[in-house]
């Protein structure tokens, strides 16, 4: 996914220069892990394409000893490219994972390091879903109606929704690999899971749960 319409959303609603919407980027979608250097590359294309345009200059501070930044406030025309990419229809997200690569590729001699790869990333799923329920329950407890409030608590609930069904499917992925492991001549997709060294399917069902 492009930052451009994100970065054209967030100058729509309130100018703002290169390092500052970097850092409303990052609170706003810090799921889609969007690189810094991509904030600029989009503001270059947004200023070519006229639908953002230089507002003014600011300082690093009252001794303004550092090189002026610039400012950009959305143009007439950005605001309504912005609208049109709203109302348009959005696509399905591709599924190009490149854990999914390396299992669809994966060779029977690979399967440990592969099942270590897989629980890596469950452990890295689960500090991530604590982090946004964190945030989630201190946006909730706000006071008032704030549209902007509303909507950042329904997308960090499609967030957390994410991070879950993720976890769910390492799980899955990693119970199957480790029952092929044990007995590749045995293995049936539509079983039961086994219990592993690292907990039985109850116990990492009731983890999940609990975050």
């Amino acid at each position: 996914m492009s930052a451009k319409y994100a970065i054209l959303g967030l100058v729509i609603e309130r100018p703002g220069y290169g390092y500052q919407l970097a850092r409303r980027l990052e609170e706003r979608f810090g799921s889609s892990a969007f690189a810094p250097s991509g904030v600029y590359s989009a503001l270059d294309q947004l200023s070519r394409d006229e639908l953002v345009r230089a507002a003014g200059e600011v300082g690093s501070g009252p001794a303004r000893r550092a090189a002026p930044r610039m400012i950009y406030e959305a143009t007439d025309e950005g605001v309504q490219h912005f609208e049109a990419w709203m109302l348009g229809s959005s696509p399905a997200p591709p599924l190009r994972d490149e854990l999914h690569m390396k299992i669809a590729l994966c060779r029977p001699r690979n399967v440990p390091a592969l099942i270590d790869m897989i629980y890596g990333q469950e452990l890295a799923c689960m500090a991530r879903l604590r982090e946004l329920k964190l945030v989630s329950e201190h946006e909730s407890a706000g006071d008032g109606q704030e549209w902007s409030r509303l909507m950042r608590i329904l997308v960090r609930d499609a967030e957390i929704a994410s991070w879950k069904a993720r976890i769910e499917w390492l799980q899955n992925a990693r119970e199957l690999l480790e029952r092929l492991l044990e007995d590749p001549a045995r293995v049936d997709p539509r079983g039961a899971p086994a219990a592993s060294e690292r907990g039985s399917p109850r116990e990492r069902a009731g983890r999940l749960r609990a975050l």
